[in-house]
């Protein structure tokens, strides 16, 4: 109820602004003319000064990195001596017979303990290296294997250290070989290395 009179008391005076003159004040002041100004916009301000941009900086290729040597030395193995083996008997003249197989001339396969020889003369070379100062040598001993195995006649062939000859001399007369059913000359390269 308290909502009607309020709305009904709002109607009456309007009414009696209407009625007493006051919306007609109201309508003279709508019909004054109205006054319009162009306001001109404020000036622009200052362009900002240009700034150079600093040169791009020099660019150089860097150092390579650092690689720092090896802390441990890794040596190789030097090649086992070596073993040559010819033959220098002349065949005898051809007979009637079937002809003979033909002997084995590989030293390793006639003399089986050629690798335990050839290390002890790795070893004994070591020490006159030492001593004497040498890197390297090469010995070619020659001498026969019998028709029963037996060594014999072994001579130095060519050497390039004579202090070295004995040594090959005395790994040939180390050597025990398999017979070949005939005496076989062999020619032996020694060829010996520090390690």
């Amino acid at each position: 109820m308290i909502g009607i009179g309020i709305v009904l008391l709002l109607h009456v005076l309007l009414i009696y602004a209407l009625v007493s003159g006051l919306a007609t004040s109201a309508i003279d002041v709508i019909k004054k003319p109205l006054e319009i100004k162009i306001i001109s916009a404020p000036p622009a301000p200052p362009p900002p000064p240009t700034v150079t941009p600093p040169p791009p900086p020099q660019l150089t290729t860097p150092p390579p990195p650092y690689i720092p040597p090896p802390l441990i030395q890794v040596q190789q193995t030097p090649p086992p001596p070596v073993f040559a083996v010819t033959t220098s008997v002349k065949p005898a003249a051809p007979s009637k017979m079937a002809p003979a197989a033909a002997p084995n001339t590989s030293v390793s396969a006639v003399c089986p303990n050629v690798g335990s020889i050839a290390g002890q003369l790795q070893d004994s070379f070591q020490q006159i290296a030492d001593s004497d100062g040498l890197t390297s040598a090469n010995v070619v001993v020659g001498f026969t294997i019998s028709a029963s195995g037996a060594v014999s006649g072994a001579h130095i062939v060519s050497s390039n250290a004579a202090d070295v000859d004995g040594l090959a001399l005395q790994g040939v007369q180390g050597l025990r070989c398999n017979g070949q059913g005939q005496a076989v000359q062999v020619l032996a390269p020694f060829r010996f290395t520090t390690n």
